[in-house]
């Protein structure tokens, strides 16, 4: 019966809504273009089981990658690596391990673990949600996706990681940031996606869905640090992921959902 219950509670929605909107505000879109991941996160803390892989990941490497080689080659390997399944939303750590072993991830826990990647790898990075305004109960529940940071083209650059795609404009060959793709779609400008990962068989229907046909908002994720919440997640593994996200919240040290008001 406890049993039931904990699974209930895990992920319920109305929890998981009441959640949402305790942790989301409207900012400023200088203010997204300002933060990223790694200003929290530093290569000391994350998990040692990250530097292990980064090796398997970046084993027959004999040049110097760019910032998109690295990447797309991090993406690449998480995709073509995890099958994906149920949503884990446990410790960094935990997660990955799940990850790797066949046991769940879905687009949050890609996101998560390309974060962590990244700060080792001298990337920097922002994790991005999408508020999707519409009845389609298939992508009612939003999705996470990335933005990394390219020092050669010296600008951020759009990144989904579970779907393995980058966003361009019709009559360029540039990546687009998040910010572009949003304000660009907001002014009816043609956009269109490319798969980077020629392993991995894109939806393509389901990522029109997301980002091209629906009424979608995106939200930065900040105020996330990965140490502290490694240490509730696993320290009070015991109790429903609501409750524990209830405890981070009433003690400040919760994330943020930040919608730039540009693409609002």
């Amino acid at each position: 019966m406890y049993k039931t219950l904990f699974l209930k509670l895990k992920r319920h929605p109305l929890l998981y809504s009441i959640r949402f909107r305790l942790v989301s505000k409207a900012v400023p879109s200088d203010r997204v273009e300002s933060f990223y991941y790694n200003r929290l996160n530093q290569k000391s803390d994350i998990p040692a089981i990250y530097y292990e892989l980064n090796h398997l990941i970046f084993n027959n490497e004999t040049t110097e990658l760019i910032d998109i080689q690295k990447a797309e080659k991090i993406a690449v390997w998480l995709r073509n690596n995890i099958k994906g399944g149920p949503g884990l939303g446990h410790s960094s750590g935990k997660t990955i391990r799940k990850m790797v072993r066949g046991e769940g991830g879905v687009c949050s826990d890609f996101s998560q673990v390309f974060n962590n990647f990244c700060v080792i790898n001298d990337l920097k990075v922002k994790e991005w949600g999408l508020k999707i305004l519409t009845d389609d109960i298939n992508i009612r529940g939003g999705h996470s996706f990335n933005e990394f940071y390219s020092k050669e083209l010296k600008k951020w650059i759009f990144m989904d990681v579970s779907k393995s795609i980058c966003f361009y404009q019709s009559d360029s060959d540039m990546p687009l940031s998040v910010l572009e793709i949003f304000n660009l779609k907001k002014e009816n400008k043609k956009i269109y996606f490319a798969q980077f990962n020629t392993e991995y068989a894109i939806d393509t229907r389901n990522i029109n869905d997301l980002y091209l046909d629906s009424e979608s908002y995106p939200f930065l994720i900040t105020n996330y640090c990965n140490k502290t919440y490694d240490f509730f997640l696993d320290r009070l593994g015991f109790l429903p992921q609501a409750l524990i996200h209830g405890i981070l919240i009433l003690s400040g040290k919760s994330y943020v959902f930040e919608f730039p008001t540009q693409t609002v």
